[in-house]
């Protein structure tokens, strides 16, 4: 009898051993487990807070473009070659790989490097190694640091402004700005596409309107309720009446949910302050303006012919032109193309641009963040921030 005692007590000593090595056992897989999820949260915190301040950088250095660009457009010698806007437009696109390479020199660089950096926009990591050396005065070189910035810069006002149609004439078709919206959805591929998708152009211009203007009245299509286009929406809602505070709000316009706003959003700005740079436009907005301002609407080859003035193979008229104003631009364009057009539809323009978006990404391991920004020079010599975002 006491043997059997013996021995039950023996197993229940055994199956609590058992039960708190299992208990332990968890516990300190539990403890390894939430401690590693730590550590690999602070390293991504770590490597995202190192590519924040690289993209920041981004930003920053075209603040520093900017501002110089402004005070070179002071001097009268850069004015009299109307170069008063251009250092900004020499350095369009900017990332770590080609400071890299303008800080090592060209001494220091073989022909394969060159190569490299002409092919992918990269740098070898010798060359990355050899940026990082030396320094000023015993402090660290500028770019010793490890990960990667890429900015980008672009002119506000070489595009279309959606807000200025607030402001615009009760007949959304008499309207300067909604005149140039319909004359960059024009031409025969545009035509061609609104044709196959059914889409009434002049009915999606007046929903932008609709969306920015103060009254609730449709200014296009059959007249009615503006909110009528939402009520059937989930959920429902009316429309904003006042101006866009993001370029993606569009999004939300009745008729600009997708493959519209993807193929137009690019030439379109909330940030301009309805000006107009004769020297920023790329081609489609060069044809836009001279669509919209032209006394007799040039078809699609004149157009051509127009942007193509000065042959293969050499410099075109329009690489080597600098327009002051809209009468350069008017006698430009009929001198060179053939096509008069009517002043009083070039309104708003200017030489020079006030307003830019630089958009910066900064990459650190598998860590990226973009940052944003809208400035404004039009008031101060230093830029205001108009718009910040992070993403």
């Amino acid at each position: 009898m006491t043997w059997k005692r013996s021995r039950r007590r023996s197993g229940v000593g055994i199956l609590l051993v058992i039960t708190i090595i299992a208990i332990m056992s968890v516990l300190v897989s539990e403890i390894l487990y939430t401690a590693r999820v730590r550590m690999i949260t602070a390293y991504h915190q770590s490597e995202r807070s190192k590519a924040y301040w690289l993209a920041k950088s981004g930003i920053n250095i075209y603040v520093l473009i900017l501002a110089a660009n402004k005070e070179m457009g002071k001097s009268s010698l850069i004015q009299q070659f109307g170069l008063g806007d251009s250092l900004w437009q020499m350095v369009p696109n900017l990332n770590t790989s080609l400071m890299r390479m303008l800080f090592q020199g060209s001494s220091g660089l073989s022909d394969e490097d060159i190569k490299e950096f002409k092919e992918d926009g990269t740098v070898s990591e010798e060359v990355a190694e050899a940026s990082r050396e030396g320094g000023i005065f015993n402090r660290r070189n500028f770019l010793d640091f490890h990960g990667d910035f890429s900015a980008e810069i672009n002119d506000n006002e070489a595009r279309i402004d959606l807000n200025q149609l607030s402001s615009e004439t009760d007949v959304l078709q008499q309207g300067l700005t909604a005149q140039r919206l319909f004359s960059l959805m024009s031409g025969d591929e545009n035509d061609m596409w609104f044709s196959e998708r059914n889409i009434d152009r002049w009915e999606m211009i007046g929903n932008i309107r609709d969306w920015v203007d103060a009254d609730n009245m449709k200014s296009a299509g059959l007249g009615g309720s503006e909110d009528s286009l939402y009520d059937q929406r989930e959920p429902s809602h009316f429309v904003k009446n006042a101006k866009f505070d993001s370029l993606l709000e569009l999004r939300v316009v009745h008729g600009w949910e997708g493959e519209l706003f993807e193929k137009f959003s690019d030439k379109f700005t909330i940030w301009s302050n309805g000006k107009f740079n004769l020297n920023s436009f790329d081609e489609e907005m060069h044809k836009a303006m001279i669509r919209s301002a032209a006394v007799s609407p040039p078809n699609d080859g004149t157009l051509e012919a127009c942007m193509n003035t000065g042959g293969e193979g050499v410099l075109s008229m329009w690489d080597v032109t600098t327009f002051n104003n809209a009468n350069d631009y008017a006698s430009f364009i009929e001198t060179n193309c053939g096509i008069e057009l009517d002043k009083s539809k070039l309104k708003n323009m200017t030489g020079t641009s006030k307003v830019f978006t630089v958009k910066s990404t900064g990459m650190v391991g598998d860590s990226y963040v973009t940052i944003t920004a809208v400035l404004d020079y039009t008031r101060r010599s230093a830029g205001e921030v108009k718009y910040w975002r992070i993403e």
